[in-house]
């Protein structure tokens, strides 16, 4: 089973990790410091003692005046103080200030160091020549210099950092005191309770979750509400012909007519519920093949018309010749749902018509009636299962429910349009072949 991981619990290791990268980046950053600013100091250690040389050489500065202008340029100010000789090894001569005696060790060009004043020094040697040069820097003069420039570095990047790690915790506790507060009000709710969500916090983000919440609560109890409904038609549906059977049954001249009226009532609505069920949940043994559309619809039209004739509303219907790819009793069953639900619907009807528009490799089957209609705002409900016009609509309301779910399984979709006056039923089907 795999490990739960909260919210906060991410927050905090988000909070830890930002907070040891600000630890680290300063120290990161002064070592990366320290290397440039040594470098940069000894580059210029190197650039005076050169200078220095050609001064000299080019007899700027004469041999007797050397001590004078060594103190004079270079003398202690605190902040940047240097240590300077100038020796020629073939005449002999020798100056320096700071009364640095002649120390006497490697001749070659480079990096030297050594100990005076109580002090450390650090830097430049140059022999070009006889002539002998070394500048040197006190070392703990430039480790302030390192100081000063790190420090000048540093502290901004800190300071971001420690307000980026407020900020940062501002931000967690914006989102998941809001979000620990919704859970808390879920928790506490009792399974009947079906009331929205207050919004509790400003955040968009957080806004959107309980919209969303609440657009689920709403559509479960507009699905509880229709269960409700369901079960109370249901009973109703069944109960009636159940009482007219008992009394039929129980008298001794029992009409079978009426009996078997009922029975095949009873049927109707089990059948009718049944396809419901399993078309919903994917139980539909669907048989697809190629079949002839009109062959199809042929005894449908047929029986329709016998019964639209009897409730006194004429039926057209005009069959084209032609194969689609589908399942023939599920398509009939479609047909024949819209057909019922016409007459049944269409109180103030007399006329009702089948016909078929053939565009390109597309067949279109139109159903319309010159009833009353259903209202634009109603129609896309009336496709939804157990959906009525009204409490006095005979029937369960599933009628347009399957046959949306058939037309779903033929790829395709019911459309719910106004025929002014009535309603007119579209379903277009693909994949047409000419029989």
């Amino acid at each position: 089973m795999k490990q739960q991981l909260k919210l906060k619990q991410l927050a905090w290791a988000l909070g830890i990790s930002i907070a040891l990268t600000a630890l680290i980046t300063p120290v990161i950053t002064w070592l990366a410091v320290d290397d440039e600013l040594s470098e940069l100091l000894y580059e210029d250690i190197q650039q005076q003692t050169q200078l220095l040389y050609r001064l000299i050489d080019r007899g700027h500065i004469a041999a007797d005046e050397l001590e004078v202008f060594l103190n004079e340029s270079f003398i202690d100010d605190h902040e940047d103080t240097f240590l300077i000789s100038v020796e020629h090894l073939k005449e002999h001569w020798y100056a320096s200030n700071f009364n640095l005696e002649r120390h006497y060790g490697s001749t070659e060009s480079g990096v030297i160091q050594m100990q005076h004043m109580n002090h450390f020094w650090k830097g430049y040697q140059l022999r070009q020549g006889d002539l002998l040069i070394k500048l040197m820097r006190r070392d703990d003069m430039a480790n302030d210099i390192k100081g000063d420039v790190t420090e000048d570095v540093l502290l901004p990047i800190m300071l971001g950092n420690l307000i980026s790690i407020f900020l940062l915790l501002v931000l967690l506790n914006l989102v998941t005191a809001p979000l620990n507060r919704l859970v808390h009000l879920i928790r506490q709710r009792h399974a009947e309770d079906l009331s929205e969500l207050p919004q509790i916090s400003r955040l968009t983000e957080l806004q959107a979750i309980t919209s969303s919440l609440n657009r689920l609560i709403t559509g479960i109890k507009e699905t509880l509400q229709r269960e409700k409904r369901f079960t109370s038609d249901v009973a109703h549906e069944l109960r009636t012909p159940l009482t007219t059977l008992k009394l039929e049954l129980s008298m001794p001249d029992t009409d079978h007519k009426s009996v078997r009226k009922e029975v095949d009532r009873l049927i109707h609505v089990v059948d009718q519920l049944l396809i419901l069920a399993r078309i919903e949940a994917g139980q539909w043994q669907q048989h697809c093949s190629r079949f002839n559309i009109r062959t199809a619809l042929q005894d449908v039209c047929q029986r329709s018309e016998s019964r639209l004739q009897q409730a006194g509303i004429r039926f057209d219907y005009a069959l084209s010749d032609f194969d689609i790819e589908g399942d023939p009793t599920l398509i009939s069953l479609l047909v024949e749902n819209l057909l019922n639900n016409a007459a049944r619907h269409a109180e103030t009807a007399d006329h009702v018509s089948l016909k078929m528009q053939v565009t390109a490799s597309r067949l279109r089957l139109i159903i319309e009636d010159n009833g009353r209609g259903i209202p634009a705002p109603k129609r896309q409900a009336m496709l939804e299962p157990f959906a009525r016009l009204d409490q006095r609509t005979e029937g369960l309301g599933l009628g347009l429910a399957i046959s949306q779910q058939i037309a779903r399984l033929h790829g395709s979709q019911l459309a719910l349009e106004d025929a002014e006056p009535g309603l007119r039923v579209c379903l277009t089907f693909d994949h047409l072949m000419q029989s």
